[in-house]
Order: structure tokens, then C-alpha cells, then sequence
């Protein structure tokens, strides 16, 4: 591998250690799929946010994931997303908001979502972005520069 002109790779490798509250597993609530069919089903305009990719298409959980929902404050969520409905709001049932457009709204394909050197998941937000907003020249990651040339 040698590095594109005017770009230097840069290699980290990324440990993160926290807690995750115990969780049941995630299933496709009737929220989810219905904000799914909404927002990529239905939706002939979807498109990843990141590379206008059509296929593999997914949905990121912008504030809170399933897996933290015991664990969050949801007064604090309240004010971060103050335009969805609170008031009739049960926190036995986060999957109202979890699953709602209100957070699971962003469309990503797979490889933008959790794919290793590309993912929301994977990279730390400002690097995530750059893909979207680099030059068309710019090779973002080794695999691919070989498409560059």
C-alpha cells in the first residue's frame, strides 16, 4: 500500500471500555417497522446520508440505542429532542421514542453504519462526517484507494 498524493494514513487503534446495562435483546418492535417502511420502505428518494448508496440500507438511533434505555435519563433526552410527544410518554416502554422517527431517523447503508473504518459506530463522529464532506479526490481509507485511481 502506498499513500495517495498529499495524504499520510493515519493508524489508532480505538478501546472503548463502558457499561452496558443489562438488556433484553433487540427485536423489530411495530414502532421500528413502521418508522422503517416510512423512512426507507416507502421511501423511493432513501438513500444513505453519507454516499447516496440505494442498497443496504439501515436505520441509526441518533440519541439513544435500545440497549441503553434502562439507563438513560429521560428528562435529559426530553430536552435534546423537545418536539416529540413527552407527555404521553412511558418509560417501560422506550421503544415509543427508541424506535420513533424522533430517533431512529438517520439512513445509513451497512457499511456507513457499522462497517470497520466506515461506521457511525466504528469511527468517532468528526472522522464518520468527512466522508460526506470530502473532496472527491480525497481517498478516505486504504480500502479505497485502488477505486481512487
Amino acid at each position: 500500500m502506498t499513500d495517495p498524493t498529499n495524504e499520510h494514513l493515519q493508524k489508532q487503534t480505538l478501546t472503548v471500555q463502558v457499561f452496558i446495562p443489562d438488556h433484553p435483546d433487540r427485536t423489530t418492535t411495530p414502532i421500528f417497522a413502521a418508522t422503517r417502511r416510512k423512512l426507507i420502505g416507502d421511501n423511493p428518494a432513501a438513500c444513505c446520508y453519507i454516499c447516496g448508496a440505494k442498497d443496504s440500507l439501515e436505520l441509526h438511533h441518533r440519541t439513544v440505542e435500545w440497549c441503553d434505555s434502562s439507563a438513560v435519563d429521560w428528562g435529559k433526552v426530553a430536552q435534546e429532542v423537545p418536539d416529540f410527544d413527552w407527555k404521553d410518554f412511558d418509560p417501560t416502554k422506550p421503544e415509543t421514542f427508541i424506535d420513533s422517527e424522533w430517533n431512529a431517523n438517520l439512513v445509513v447503508c451497512k457499511k456507513h453504519h457499522t462497517g470497520l473504518d466506515h461506521g457511525i459506530h466504528m469511527l468517532p463522529e468528526p472522522l464518520w462526517r468527512l466522508q460526506k464532506l470530502k473532496l472527491e479526490t480525497f481517498v478516505f481509507s486504504p480500502d479505497e484507494e485502488d477505486s481512487s485511481k
